[in-house]
């Protein structure tokens, strides 16, 4: 492990991954979490929800959940801004066992002081209940996500991994790292910046990141550091590239340098869909293949398909 590293460059600079993830073996598909039941009535009162996700990205959430069940790709699943919950039970019914959740928010005014009346903790509490996702599944963090950095999410994503059945044996958790997480936090840039780097550098191999409010001209500070994230990652690589042969000669050195999470867009539809590369395409190919009829786009070099 490398010792924490700080952000060059200032605020607006992507932070450097403290934690470096690698490849686990393919591991086998565990049941549901929850009943189906529970999942029917809440999508019964979807409209009686406070929130703002969409049912074709609920929808999608838990095609590319299958996806990620057939390749054998398992993880924790967290929030950076939860508000009310919706978006967070979505993500949680497509919770397997072993699985942690993850939920961290202010529940309280923030410096943007733009989603107050849904962002309370005792609301939040309540859209637990009334769905059936039991409190104690739950790591609920009451603070900045500012206060995290990437090797804090990592820890956070496996911490319950030891808990004990009722009969006395170990669970047998799956978690080490994030398979979804969802960014959804401060919209100015800074913290949406921070964010999406803590975020991707906690996501396991085939984890994805979704992204909110992109292309809202209310909150341009989330696109701002989309781009600026998505810059510095290219300039790593394109420094890697140069430098081939000499100074990073070897693999050790290679993983040095590689500081910053390479991702790749696949998916919008109401919030942008990233993946580690490989699986992105991976992704791509089977929603393609799935719904011939979605048109794509071209985004920092890659297609990107657009759903309604």
């Amino acid at each position: 492990a490398f010792p924490k590293m700080v952000a060059p460059r200032g605020s607006l600079w992507p932070r450097p991954c403290n934690v470096s993830l690698a490849w686990h073996r393919r591991k086998p598909c565990k049941d549901f979490a929850y009943p189906s039941a529970n999942l029917l009535f809440f999508l019964n009162n979807w409209d009686n929800v406070p929130g703002f996700i969409g049912l074709s990205t609920a929808y999608f959430i838990h095609f590319v959940s299958l996806l990620q069940c057939d390749l054998g790709v398992a993880g924790a699943i967290g929030e950076i801004g939860v508000a009310g919950g919706k978006s967070f039970v979505t993500m949680a019914f497509s919770r397997r066992a072993g699985e942690t959740l993850l939920a961290c928010d202010l529940f309280s005014s923030g410096q943007e002081k733009d989603n107050v009346p849904d962002a309370n903790l005792p609301l939040f509490l309540d859209t637990l209940e009334t769905f059936g996702i039991p409190r104690n599944d739950v790591s609920i963090l009451k603070q900045s996500s500012l206060q995290l950095c990437d090797s804090d999410l990592h820890r956070l994503s496996s911490n319950r991994h030891q808990a004990r059945q009722k009969d006395g044996s170990k669970e047998g958790g799956v978690s080490d790292g994030f398979r979804l997480f969802h960014v959804d936090g401060g919209h100015y840039v800074e913290a949406a910046l921070h964010d999406i780097g803590a975020a991707a550098c906690a996501l396991v191999p085939g984890g994805v990141m979704l992204i909110d409010d992109l292309h809202n001209m209310g909150w341009p500070g989330v696109q701002e550091a989309f781009h600026r994230y998505m810059a510095a990652v290219q300039e790593q690589e394109f420094s890697v590239q140069q430098h081939e042969g000499s100074l990073f000669e070897h693999a050790v050195t290679k993983a040095r340098f590689r500081r910053l999470r390479r991702l790749r867009p696949f998916l919008y539809t109401g919030r942008l869909f990233l993946s580690t590369p490989s699986h992105a395409a991976l992704y791509h190919r089977s929603l393609q293949r799935a719904y011939p009829g979605l048109k794509s786009h071209t985004l920092y070099g890659v297609e990107v398909i657009s759903a309604p």
